[in-house]
């Protein structure tokens, strides 16, 4: 549990100098500091009650896809505005039954994977947990394996 807990403790010192994980089209829901914390959460629990809907947007997300969800298109990268995020980003958007616009935390993929085994557009239960866990992921040019956040949605 140490281990995990000092793992967790630097990737969460990694996302805060990336100013919180945070992108121009990214809103900071709090999950990335959820996942940090290590513990299962759910969606209710850190965006509050109002949470009515909630999706996994994955890499290669279509700005008409995610729009039919009830998203702003213009939250979402595409290989016109930013290729790199459009290719490796992963996220989850909500939607909320008060007067919240829907919005989308985006994540950095060498800190957190919200996408394992999911496809964009996979339907989250407002209340389900969701287990952050760590794994060692390979990325090209990294000398050794990162510790990547994986959000297992079940």
């Amino acid at each position: 549990m140490k281990a995990r807990t000092t793992v967790l403790a630097g990737l969460t010192l990694s996302c805060v100098a990336l100013a919180g994980c945070s992108t121009g089209k990214s809103t900071d829901l709090g999950f990335a500091a959820a996942a940090q914390e290590g513990a299962p959460f759910t969606v209710s629990q850190v965006v509050g009650e109002h949470a009515e809907r909630a999706y996994l947007f994955c890499p290669y997300t279509d700005k008409a896809q995610a729009e039919a969800l009830g998203f702003d298109p213009d939250d979402v990268y595409s290989i016109n505005d930013n290729s790199q995020r459009w290719e490796t980003w992963s996220g989850i958007g909500v939607i909320f039954s008060d007067d919240r616009t829907p919005a989308i935390e985006w994540f950095d993929p060498s800190i957190i994977d919200a996408c394992p085994g999911a496809t964009t557009g996979d339907p989250i239960d407002v209340h389900a947990p969701i287990t952050p866990t760590v794994q060692p992921v390979e990325f090209a040019g990294d000398e050794g394996p990162t510790d990547v956040i994986k959000l297992v949605v079940e």
